[in-house]
């Protein structure tokens, strides 16, 4: 076995991905990809680590356990400096405001009770990569990053002043992910019998990951405002 040491550095590109409740990606204009992208911050929250220390009649340890800290969730705070509205729709439910064009533009949101019930949503990221520790082979490298079940997205707290306003979502994983091996290819293939194949994620997302990241040969998908349409789950 062998390992490719890299350095993640700057994040050109994100794309978000609508889910059902079960955390399965749903068919329609139901992905967004922008480049407005500043930061994604990444916290993980843990359930602390319990303590069992027990003394004897002569005051020695006769027990010394612990259970370990558990993972709860990432929490998660995504910084964009334009504002899609049909992006922020997908990553916090808030319902979307359309102008009264021949065909109707969104054109902003409201900001309604209730919605972050029905925020669920898949973040894909793609890092620029530096100190790489082989040569890069079939073009450029990128690092790959998904949280694939995000939930609870909210919009965060805004200034207006003489000066760009930055949108900013908060939102925490959820275990049970729905996303399999997902409906994109995001990388090559290294195989020789499938050299250079676009490939979907080799092993499918586990029940209980909430992250994941790898070097990626596939270069990542092209950024446009507003959503466009999964019409399948087989990955394309």
């Amino acid at each position: 076995m062998t390992s490719v040491c890299y350095t993640p550095w700057k994040i050109p590109r994100v794309r978000v991905t609508q889910l059902d409740s079960c955390g399965t990606p749903v068919t329609g204009c139901s992905t967004a990809v922008s480049d407005g992208i500043i930061s994604i911050e990444m916290t993980k929250e843990y359930e602390d680590r319990e303590e069992f220390f027990v003394k004897n009649g002569d005051g020695t340890f006769c027990v010394k356990e612990t259970n370990p800290p558990i993972l709860k969730w990432i929490n998660l705070v995504v910084t964009f400096c334009d504002v899609d509205p049909e992006l922020v729709n997908i990553m916090s439910a808030e319902p979307l405001v359309y102008d009264d064009s021949e065909t109707p533009r969104a054109t902003g949101y409201s900001t309604e009770e209730g919605s972050a019930a029905n925020s669920f949503f898949a973040l894909e990221g793609w890092t620029r990569l530096a100190g790489l520790s082989t040569a890069c082979s079939g073009g450029a490298e990128y690092g790959y990053v998904i949280f694939p079940f995000v939930v609870e997205g909210t919009i965060g707290d805004l200034t207006f002043e003489n000066g760009a306003a930055n949108f900013v979502l908060n939102a925490r994983t959820s275990a049970g992910s729905g996303w399999g091996t997902g409906p994109y290819f995001v990388d090559l293939s290294d195989a020789a019998a499938t050299l250079d194949d676009p490939i979907a994620l080799l092993t499918p997302i586990g029940a209980n990951q909430h992250h994941r990241m790898f070097i990626t040969r596939l270069e990542p998908p092209d950024a446009a405002c507003g959503c466009t349409t999964l019409s399948s789950l087989t990955p394309s």
